[in-house]
């Protein structure tokens, strides 16, 4: 589904507006070879573990990551991995808890890192 993504220019603008979850799902050594999304509310959930850790309680999420848990019908989650692949994945593992607006960065990291 078109709803289920989001592209760069959009995310700047939804970034400088608002104050989304950004969800990386790429493995930590991919993030300290290539970078993050500058964003108050970026964390790391690696793809291998996204399922088990949107299982968490809010509380125990919210001590894990240091932000509130997703809500089903509550603010964006922006999910996304080096090229989008884990991302649109990701986006299917958070709709079958509930995260209804969950949306994968077309191009992923590096079309956001080349913009």
């Amino acid at each position: 589904r078109e709803s289920q993504k989001i592209s760069v220019p959009e995310l700047k603008l939804l970034l400088e507006k608002s104050d989304p979850l950004v969800i990386d799902v790429r493995n930590a050594s991919e993030i300290e070879s290539s970078g993050s999304i500058a964003s108050k509310r970026n964390i790391n959930i690696p793809f291998i573990d996204l399922d088990k850790e949107l299982c968490l309680s809010n509380e125990d999420f919210k001590v894990k990551y240091g932000v509130n848990k997703p809500l089903p019908d509550g603010s964006d989650a922006i999910f996304h991995c080096m090229k989008g692949g884990r991302g649109s994945k990701a986006v299917v593992v958070a709709e079958k808890q509930g995260m209804e607006k969950a949306r994968n960065l077309e191009g992923g990291y590096s079309l956001w890192s080349s913009q």
